[in-house]
């Protein structure tokens, strides 16, 4: 991995081990939602990662902000070991860590204004303790994330959907971060709202110099803002390009399905894409994984080398790499 990057994810996993109850026999199986994912992220970019719901992205995320602890696997932060961090400090060093989750109304106190919830964050690592100079900062935050300084005395029941996810923005930037983790944090926003918070996240890249892992199941989304894609299935990446290339020239054909699925406004050039890119079946249980790849029984490439060896996920390092035994661009 290169030197220069600012979070490196190398091998990680997390296995959970369910089990069943008494008329199945008492027996074990595990959930393998993250199975060896190593990912890199530069200062001041994006690393978009997408996937159907299920395929391991909220977890993968969790795993980096240290909400969930890996079964194996290393996290390199700032040039640190940041699975190795406790106590005060790892107390201390989660300022440059934040996260945007996908609910704002249940991301903020309904009991506190929104003021106060981003005035928390400041007392929380212990910033601006002086009141007056703690409300003067909450006003500067309010209106860098596009919302006026009124809005510090409302409680979250009383914003709209997106002037909540601006407040819970304000909040996660108030401690001034190095990354933050965006898990689907436009999606439950209408469309118009979207590109609004999509282009105040990119201002904010710009102007603070933030790396984002920006989780989301519609790629329409991530190709505005991420420089990296990442496309994951069942716990694994399949496929890292940079966002360019993963657009124009995808080649592997679970991430072709997933373009196929982006909206177009020529209704026959959208019937024709979608007939081009459907999948058979539905996702497998991450608990019962077929052998080798584990995309074959819905892919419209699979062969029987498919069955009995599992791809590796290569390609050039910081280029194009996809985990596939028939690849084309």
């Amino acid at each position: 991995m290169a030197s220069e990057s600012l979070l490196t994810a190398t091998g990680l996993v997390r296995h959970y081990r369910l089990r069943r109850r008494w008329w199945l026999g008492e027996r074990h199986s595990v959930v393998k939602a993250v199975d060896g994912v190593t990912v890199e992220i530069a200062p001041g970019t994006t690393l978009g990662l997408v996937g159907e719901s299920g395929c391991g992205k909220t977890t993968l995320g969790r795993l980096l902000l240290r909400l969930d602890q890996p079964t194996s696997g290393q996290v390199t932060f700032g040039g640190e070991d940041w699975l190795a961090k406790k106590g005060e400090q790892l107390r201390s060093a989660r300022k440059d860590m934040q996260a945007i989750f996908q609910d704002p109304l249940g991301s903020l106190d309904p009991r506190r204004t929104v003021g106060n919830a981003i005035g928390e964050a400041l007392t929380a690592h212990g910033l601006e303790p002086d009141r007056g100079a703690r409300a003067q900062r909450v006003t500067e935050l309010l209106q860098q994330v596009g919302l006026g300084a009124d809005v510090a005395a409302r409680y979250p029941h009383e914003l709209s959907g997106g002037q909540r996810q601006r407040a819970t923005i304000a909040r996660a930037i108030a401690v001034g971060p190095k990354f933050i983790v965006c898990d689907e944090a436009v999606s439950a926003l209408d469309v118009s709202v979207q590109a609004q918070i999509i282009n105040l996240l990119s201002d904010l890249q710009d102007t603070m110099d933030v790396s984002y892992l920006f989780i989301s199941h519609n790629l329409a989304t991530v190709r505005h803002l991420a420089s990296t894609v990442a496309v994951m299935y069942l716990g694994k990446i399949v496929e890292q390009a940079p966002a360019d290339e993963i657009f124009t020239a995808p080649a592997h054909p679970y991430t072709v399905a997933l373009l196929a699925a982006v909206p177009v406004p020529d209704p026959a050039a959208s019937r024709a894409q979608a007939a081009s890119g459907r999948l058979a079946g539905d996702p497998q249980s991450a608990t019962a994984l077929p052998s080798g790849c584990r995309f074959r029984l819905r892919c419209p490439r699979a062969a029987a080398i498919c069955a009995e060896a599992e791809p590796p996920l290569s390609g050039q390092p910081g280029g194009h790499a996809v985990a596939c035994h028939f690849p084309h661009s």
